[in-house]
């Protein structure tokens, strides 16, 4: 299991590690003066507050983690998207992914390589097989209909931040179907199988995030011997 630690400084990101970065949302101030206009006029959307503050947190995290490898200002970061709605840094080989859900986020970060984070709340109140039959992959369903019923509700977010994880790595939205690819369901993080190009699987890791117990959280990362590092941005 991955442990979260105080990230050193200065932060040194290899060309062949990835860094996690564990949010505890409701522990952060606010500070709007690090984000875009643009990101305050979407904050300002939001219908909740506990919805505004947890966007805030976590972009201006977003910013002030992406400063510090890039030794500016967070306010400065120019970020574009792709056709698809990734965000990214032109002229910078920092890749990046933010996820957040309930009062947890998580950041990852590389260098030239494709990355995708994703942590999933746990729900009880979900119709769980009919999202799995909509969305996962006979190979996935059929293992998650094997587990026991107090193992099912954990294995389908596990599946489900996997193949998000996987999904938002390659910045496609969900034009990479659903159902192309199979993910391990158990404690370990697997792509298992990749269509119609076999091959691709490996190419991949993915790795379980230990966040919380209340929570599933994953990260896909493009390559092979890649060295992960969690760190705890409130112990920053």
């Amino acid at each position: 299991m991955n442990e979260w630690l105080p990230p050193p400084r200065p932060l040194d990101l290899r060309s062949d590690q990835v860094h996690v970065w564990r949010i505890q949302l409701s522990s952060i101030p606010l500070n709007e003066d690090a984000l875009s206009e643009a990101e305050r006029q979407r904050a300002a959307r939001f219908h909740f507050d506990k919805d505004r503050d947890r966007y805030i947190v976590s972009h201006a995290s977003l910013r002030d983690i992406l400063s510090r490898y890039l030794q500016s200002e967070p306010h400065d970061l120019k970020f574009a998207a792709n056709e698809f709605g990734k965000p990214f840094l032109p002229d910078h080989n920092i890749e990046f992914n933010l996820s957040h859900s309930g009062d947890l986020g998580l950041i990852a970060v590389t260098r030239g390589r494709k990355v995708g984070v994703d942590i999933e709340l746990i729900r009880e109140d979900i119709e769980l097989e009919n999202l799995a039959a909509r969305f996962f992959s006979p190979r996935e369903i059929s293992e998650l209909m094997a587990l026991t019923i107090e193992q099912r509700t954990r294995g389908f977010f596990n599946c489900w931040a996997r193949k998000e994880a996987y999904i938002k790595a390659h910045g496609l939205g969900l034009s990479l179907p659903l159902d192309s690819f199979d993910v391990s369901l158990d404690e370990r993080a697997l792509l298992r199988a990749t269509r119609p190009d076999a091959d691709e699987a490996s190419r991949w890791m993915m790795l379980s995030l230990d966040t919380n117990s209340g929570y599933a959280g994953a990260v896909a990362v493009q390559g092979n011997n890649v060295d992960f590092k969690c760190w705890d941005w409130n112990r920053g």
